[in-house]
Order: structure tokens, then sequence, then C-alpha cells
């Protein structure tokens, strides 16, 4: 390990002082001597005590696909005052970031001018190559590798045991150390489970409606938002089929807006799928969620200013991830695809009328395959000290997840944020909650009341349009009128 760039050498902010950043190679394939190597890349914060506790926290990023290393900027703050005591180490996993990246060719812009089945088309084409160039790889990009090499990692910076954070399909990962190396772990928290049983993306459908019709609900229960904005869900029906019947003419929405946060010129071409993929994606989050109410109801009066903010919003987050698509599809198309049938793939699940299998089913229809040892499948059984957060709007690892793994885990403890949406660790007390939890190493006598007054952000009303329209739309609108 060694200083690296970017945080060690300006020694500021004071909090990544001190910064570490190294990689390990190891082979591709573990039962080959002759296999090629790989390199893990490594970020370690060292602790700020200088005498610090043996048992650092090691951090995993969802996706799957995402960048461990690039998400350690983004929840520094979080873990601030367990790193005064521990260290905390981003390790990304082999096929993300700067670990032998899967990395696929990105989507032409002007594809996005095109009729959705064709841009369906080109998008499957564009995998269909991706896979064929990674066919050689991909049998050894799956979960339990990634976890044999996040232990050859603990191993080699000499910790004997160590603490693990999990995030989404980071969960997941954490799970099979659980289950595969209970004896190095003191314990673990583990935010919107996502074991492998969760199928991604079976459930998506009916998860993002529950999280939807719960937003709904919020709203007719709160007269002023009732009153303003209606029955989100008709005005969604609503925007759905006029986006519809100008995309059958030929004629698909365009948005002429201002980007919220660089202010450049953009362009959207709303069409049904982009819309329906936009409120998935804008449930994920506390800050996209509450604009959701204006904003449908604009658009239903063909205003997509603020739709399309919340588009440019959500698709900034998702980049800041850096999902490799090729590790994505490595591990779906070979774990979660065992619970998926050809019944369910006929069948369809239904978005606001995006089937969210469709893209699943014809890639991993193409995809290589890999071998993943039924033992993989079953529940993970552990007394290893486990603290499960979900939050209560989570489109896609809502509570009922969390349940189904806890009662497997004897030490598992259960906590719930009301008006969190996907991932909650940031929320509220839930930092003081999971510094507390690692220092204890269990859960013990610890109050986490204060979890449960983590409530729904206001949601922004007509009083409040300046404000959010500042933060989140500017610019004109251009639509195709009937």
């Amino acid at each position: 390990m060694k200083p690296c760039p970017g945080f060690a050498e300006t020694g500021k902010p004071a909090l990544v002082y001190g910064a570490q950043c190294g990689e390990l190679l190891l082979r591709e394939n573990p039962d080959d001597p002759a296999s090629a190597e790989i390199r893990v890349a490594i970020l370690r914060l060292p602790a700020i005590n200088p005498s610090p506790q043996k048992d650092p926290l090691f951090l995993i990023q969802g996706g799957p696909g995402g960048s461990s290393i690039d998400m350690a900027e983004q929840v520094l703050q979080t873990f601030a005052d367990v790193r005064k005591n521990r260290d905390l180490v981003f390790v990304d996993q082999r096929g993300t970031g700067q670990s032998n990246p899967l990395n696929c060719a990105e989507q032409d812009e002007a594809d996005m001018q095109l009729p959705e089945q064709e841009q369906a088309q080109r998008h499957f084409a564009r995998m269909r190559a991706c896979g064929e160039q990674y066919a050689a790889q991909v049998p050894f990009y799956t979960t339990p590798y990634a976890v044999a090499d996040l232990d050859a990692v603990r191993a080699a910076l000499g910790y004997e045991q160590i603490n693990l954070w999990g995030g989404s399909y980071g969960s997941r990962v954490v799970l099979e150390y659980m289950r595969t190396r209970p004896e190095r772990l003191r314990a673990v928290v583990m935010d919107g489970l996502a074991p492998v049983q969760i199928a991604l993306p079976k459930y998506f459908a009916r998860d993002a409606s529950t999280a939807l019709q719960a937003l709904n609900k919020e709203c007719t229960q709160q007269p002023q938002c009732a009153e303003q904005y209606g029955d989100l869900m008709q005005q969604a029906d609503a925007i759905l089929a006029y986006l519809r019947k100008q995309q059958a003419r030929g004629s698909p929405v365009r948005v002429d807006y201002e980007h919220p946060r660089n202010q450049q010129r953009e362009i959207l071409w709303l069409t049904p799928r982009n819309f329906s993929s936009l409120v998935f994606m804008s449930l994920y989050s506390r800050d996209l969620t509450v604009l959701l109410p204006q904003a449908l109801h604009k658009a239903a009066q063909q205003d997509y200013r603020l739709l399309a903010s919340l588009h440019a919003l959500a698709s900034a987050q998702t980049a800041f991830i850096k999902v490799s698509e090729g590790m994505r599809y490595s591990v779906v198309c070979n774990e979660d695809a065992r619970f998926i049938t050809a019944d369910d793939l006929a069948q369809g699940h239904l978005f606001l009328g995006m089937d969210m299998l469709y893209e699943f089913g014809e890639i991993c229809a193409h995809w290589p395959k890999a071998e993943v040892p039924d033992r993989y499948f079953g529940p993970v059984v552990s007394d290893v000290p486990a603290l499960l957060l979900s939050g209560g709007y989570d489109p896609v690892t809502p509570y009922t997840w969390a349940e189904q793994v806890a009662a497997h885990l004897s030490q598992a403890s259960l906590l719930a944020a009301p008006g969190g949406n996907h991932i909650v660790s940031t929320d509220g007390c839930v930092p003081q909650i999971i510094t507390q939890f690692i220092e204890q190493g269990g859960i013990g006598t610890m109050n986490t009341e204060c979890i449960t007054r983590i409530k729904p952000l206001p949601l922004v009303l007509g009083a409040n349009e300046k404000k959010s329209s500042a933060g989140s739309s500017a610019g004109s609108s251009e639509s195709v009128q009937p």
C-alpha cells in the first residue's frame, strides 16, 4: 500500500488524510497456477487513532458491478466515526472499477432518437458482443470468486478478523462471506438486502409498484398534496398513454431543458420506456422521490422539464456508481437466473407498462455461462452478529428480504427506517447506530428507537415550486401536441 493521488497528497479534507492505495495480484482462475493474473484494487483509509482496533471495516458496493473505491468519497462522512478507531477498506471486486473491469461498449447517443424497439435491438446486439468479448472470463466472475478475493485482501493486509458493510448487492457478498468464512468476521452490516433468492430483476415490478403506491397514499393523505396533484397513479397512467400515442405517430416527445447540476442545455427523448425507467430510478432516492408528485402533475399537463431533471439526476447517480455491465450480467445471468422461470419471462412483470424481465431475458439467453456451486443458492445460516437495515420506500430491496435472511441468522437485528428509500445508512441517526454496533460487535442494549423517527421528506408542493425548480429543473419544454 502507498499514498494515493486525490486523497493523501492534499490532506483535504482531513477525513481522507493518509489514504493508501494498492493492488493484489491474483489468478483469474484460482485453481490454475498458469491462469492469467488480475489486479484487485484496494483503497485503505487508516484509522485516525494512532493505536486503532485491529478489526477494520471493509465496505462493499452494490450493482452488481459497482466500484467500492468510487463509493468511498460518497460515504466518508457516514463512516467518519467508525474511522476514528478502525481502518476503512474499499476493495473493487474483480470485474469492477479498477479490478480488471468487464466494461461493455457504451450506447451511442444517436440511438436515443430511434424507436424504442430499434433501440432495444441495438442494445441487445451490443450486450451480445460484450458477452462474446468476455466469454473466457465470465466463468470466474461470480460472487464466490469475489468473496475469495476479498478474503485474500484481508490476509494480505494482515487482518485476522474484519467487519463488513455491504449495500444492496454488496449484502449478497457479505452473506457469502458469512457462509464460507465466518471465523474471519467479527460483525456485519447489510443495508438493502439482496440475497440470491431475490432473483434480480424478478420482483422489481412488484416492489417498485408497492413503493409508488405508498407514495401515492402519502400524497392523498396530505390535503394540500391531494388537492394539488390528485391521484398519482392516474397521472402516471395518463402520461404513459400520451407518450405511447406520440410514439405510435412517430413523433416522440422531445424535452429541451437545463441540466440541474451543470446548467448545460440537454435534450431528452421521453419515450414510454424512458418515462417508466425514470420513475423507477427516482424511487431509489429520498431526494428525488419528494419531487415525483409535482413532476407527474406537470407532465400530465405536458410540461416535462421537471421529469427531465429527475432523469438527469437519476442518471448522474447511476453514472457515479460506474457499474460494469459485463460484471453485472455475469452475476445476474448465472446466479439470479436460477430462480426465474420460462413462465416468468413469458408472462412479463410490468411496472408502468415496462416489462422488467424483458431485457434480462434477452441478454441472459446469450450471456456466457458460469458454474456456481449448489450450496450457494441455499439460505445462509450463521451466528455472526448482523445488523440488517431497510427503507420503508425501497423499490428494489424492501424489508421482506431482510426478514427472510434474518430467519437463519441467530444474532440478527432488523431495523427499518419508515421514510427511507434504497440504502438508509446515510439517513438520520443510522450512521451513529452503525458506529455503535461495530464498536460493540453487536446490538447489545443499544437504543435504536431513533430510526423509527426517520420519516419521508416533505413532498414538494406548489408553494415550494420555485425553490425546487432551482435545484431540479429549468429551461423550456417542447412537446408534440396531439
